[in-house]
């Protein structure tokens, strides 16, 4: 795409943007100033000194991504009201465009979002409709050209045009141009008192989740690796030691003599594949040892360029390479849950 292409595209967009205001907020955003420096100002200081959330750590116990709630999103968010809209913006005290303020936001939160609307899209698990929409959620619109952030009761906030500031308004996708919704924190976060998942996992399942969740805290990294790792595992293997009959001396490595599988030549918690091909992860014994099978599957993802910007379910496919990519997603809240839990406990 040459330059001028580039900016006929940019122009493109922009005009599109215009349409995120409905008609009679247009012709009263027209009749108003805009906001002076000083009050640009008082919303930077107040967004970038007024977040109390850290990064997601392993130090604490409790600050995991899977801690966060919604509520928590919509005040973050709301910290950068009167933040002038930047095309290309990342930078709160320059400006912020509407993607770039959403990862701005999740950011804040200890929750690594992608830079661009097209592939925040594909980030957390869909929403059916907008009256399923909860707070914190994405609501994208115009095919994946702007996105907002749900604040609910019918209200979102966004950065949405050059010359205008992040605002609240009235969530207007719920009359046209929605696109997705993306829901990227759980519906509600583990309490401190409600303890390990144990409802929906046994106490061998246990037990692994908490290997991988100590060998990313030992290696130190941060908790997302462990969401990455623990969603693949439950996609796999439903957190189980698998062996194979076509894999020799697994079944000997095998815990779990019901535990069988007849995937390729994969086996263990993540099934990978042993068998001396491209794929090959390593020796039987690696694959079905829950501390080595769990530090070459951190190995490939750490390998990857950027994987902590990656949406969970990307990153698990550029490690796995699975011929069911989308089937990640759907672990993710479960495995967001279970390691907030266990960071909880100190495991």
């Amino acid at each position: 795409m040459s330059m001028v292409d580039a900016l006929g595209r940019v122009s493109e967009i922009q005009s599109t943007l215009v349409q995120l205001a409905d008609p009679a907020s247009r012709a009263k955003e027209a009749s108003s100033p805009g906001p002076a420096t000083s009050d640009f100002g008082q919303a930077l200081a107040s967004a970038v000194l007024s977040t109390t959330a850290a990064p997601a750590s392993w130090g604490s116990g409790t600050s995991s991504v899977g801690a966060v709630t919604g509520d928590q999103v919509a005040a973050t968010a709301q910290k950068y009201v009167g933040v002038p809209y930047l095309w290309g913006g990342t930078d709160p005290s320059k400006g912020l465009d509407c993607s770039g303020f959403v990862q701005r936001v999740y950011q804040d939160l200890g929750i690594s979002l992608p830079r661009v609307v097209h592939d925040q899209m594909q980030a957390g698990t869909p929403v059916a409709s907008l009256a399923d929409a909860k707070p914190g959620d994405l609501l994208v619109s115009f095919g994946g050209e702007h996105v907002a952030i749900y604040l609910g009761n019918g209200k979102a906030i966004d950065a949405p045009v050059p010359g205008k500031t992040i605002q609240v308004r009235d969530a207007w996708e719920q009359y046209s141009n929605l696109t997705a919704i993306r829901r990227i924190v759980p519906d509600r976060a583990p309490s401190a008192s409600a303890g390990f998942p144990s409802a929906t996992l046994d106490a061998t399942q246990t037990q692994y989740a908490k290997t991988i969740v100590h060998r990313v805290r030992a290696r130190g990294l941060p908790a997302q690796a462990a969401v990455d790792a623990i969603s693949t595992a439950l996609q796999e293997s439903s957190l189980r030691m698998y062996w194979n009959p076509k894999v020799g001396g697994s079944q000997a490595l095998a815990p779990d003599q019901s535990a069988v599988g007849t995937d390729g030549y994969s086996v263990g918690l993540f099934q990978q594949q042993v068998n001396g091909s491209a794929f090959s992860w390593g020796t039987v014994a690696d694959a079905m040892d829950p501390v080595k099978s769990t530090d070459m599957f951190l190995d490939r993802l750490t390998a990857i360029p950027g994987w902590q910007s990656l949406s969970i379910a990307a990153a698990d496919q550029a490690v796995q390479r699975s011929a069911y990519p989308e089937a990640y997603a759907k672990w993710e809240g479960q495995a967001r849950q279970i390691v907030s839990a266990l960071s909880g406990t100190g495991a």
